[in-house]
């Protein structure tokens, strides 16, 4: 069987009468012809925001009852490709109508509708809507379960977003807290999501160096929730937020409960095994602990790893008696731990069992600060320093070589050779 298909040109304004009628059939059960009329009418007096909030009066029939997915996708589109006629500022709030109507039911056409938000975003001409209907998608996704179509978007778009969309300060923080909680309600790869979610809030933190002190309180919810996964996380072992005001003011002006993070965190940072041990037998430890949503053992075995990075940083060789006071280990166990650390990649290190020592290679810090800012300053600045004067003996090197050279060939010519 040979099938034929027929291509039939048809206007823009065809286009929209066919909507419009199928629209009103829908809407009422019957052809509405009213319904259609009017509709006609207001495109071809190009009132395109009056049309649109006719097309979103019979939204919720057209999700309900159409029983052809192309229909329903074309309806869906050409509502969405209303907006970018009306003009501004009046398409911002036509956006959000539509972007709410699409929004207002979780239980019929979930996808699709999650679709048509994300076609209203594409058709929207100004950043205004465009941020506005994002918002609402990223709400939409988290609401109706669909936060796992939403975590490669997020992946590929979060960071250029605020550069597309002109946003300010206050923006960013709205849509990376925003993503964050879609990423939140992602269950097929979740982990994968709470690192992203984990990187866009410190990105959200960031924004809050240098920041009016009045504007830090916003800043509470994303500082204990980037805290509490650095806690809990058993793959991360730097943070660099600590000296971020959003951060410390868990500890300086939090609550009770936040204060304790904030000194857990600091032990985790800068503290020992026994600091450690000391804080999570108090009945303030046990509740942090707890809190955050780790157990005492995971939580020790992580510290225990924090603290190698602390005796290792810096070093270049440590013994089996130093890694084992620090980590509390007994005697046996302390070439396991080593093991461990290079296998979280914290380290780069040889074990010498014959001596009983640890060659270390290379080790990061627990956290990156300004002090290692500048000590990393320090170090480029003596690299630089030492390849300038490479260059230089080099130069004078290629210098003296030649001189010598030119002398021979400017002296006298040899005596020719007799028989």
């Amino acid at each position: 069987m040979v099938a034929h298909a027929q291509v039939i040109e048809t206007s823009e304004e065809e286009a929209y009468c066919a909507v419009a009628k199928h629209l009103a059939e829908l809407k009422d059960g019957a052809q509405d012809s009213a319904f259609a009329e009017e509709c006609e009418q207001l495109y071809a007096a190009d009132q395109h925001e009056k049309l649109l909030d006719k097309f979103i009066s019979a939204l919720d029939a057209v999700l309900s009852s159409s029983s052809s997915d192309a229909d329903l996708e074309c309806c869906l589109n050409l509502t969405c490709h209303l907006v970018p006629r009306i003009p501004l500022p009046a398409a911002v709030g036509a956006a959000q109508r539509l972007a709410a109507a699409l929004a207002s039911s979780i239980d019929t056409r979930a996808d699709e509708r999650l679709l048509a938000l994300v076609t209203l975003y594409n058709a929207a001409a100004d950043v205004d809507t465009k941020a506005a209907v994002l918002l609402e998608a990223l709400s939409y996704a988290r609401k109706a379960g669909l936060a796992d179509i939403m975590l490669p978007v997020i992946r590929a778009h979060a960071d250029a977003w605020p550069e597309e969309l002109q946003l300010g300060a206050g923006g960013e923080r709205t849509l990376y807290t925003a993503c964050a909680e879609t990423l939140a309600a992602c269950t097929r790869k979740p982990r994968t999501a709470a690192r992203e979610s984990y990187r866009l809030l410190s990105k959200c933190l960031a924004t809050y160096e240098g920041a009016p002190a009045a504007e830090l309180p916003s800043a509470v919810p994303a500082a204990v929730q980037v805290v509490s996964e650095f806690i809990r996380s058993p793959d991360m072992f730097q943070f660099d937020l600590a000296a971020n005001p959003a951060v410390a003011q868990l500890g300086s002006s939090g609550s009770g409960e936040q204060r304790a993070l904030h000194r857990l965190l600091t032990i985790f940072l800068t503290g020992t095994v026994q600091d450690y041990q000391a804080f999570t037998a108090s009945s303030e430890g046990t509740a942090v602990l707890a809190a955050v949503g780790i157990s005492a053992e995971d939580a020790l075995a992580k510290m225990r790893l924090l603290a190698f990075m602390g005796l290792a940083h810096g070093a270049e060789e440590i013994t089996f008696d130093q890694i084992q006071a620090a980590l509390g280990l007994p005697a046996g166990e302390v070439e396991g731990a080593v093991v461990q650390a290079i296998g979280k990649r914290i380290i780069e290190a040889r074990i010498d069992q014959l001596r009983a020592v640890v060659a270390i290679t290379k080790c990061a810090p627990r956290t990156f600060g300004a002090e290692h800012w500048k000590e990393l300053q320090h170090t480029l600045a003596g690299w630089r320093e030492a390849a300038e004067m490479a260059q230089t003996a080099l130069t004078e090197a290629a210098t003296g070589a030649a001189r010598p050279a030119a002398g021979v060939a400017g002296g006298p010519a040899p005596a020719p050779v007799r028989a």
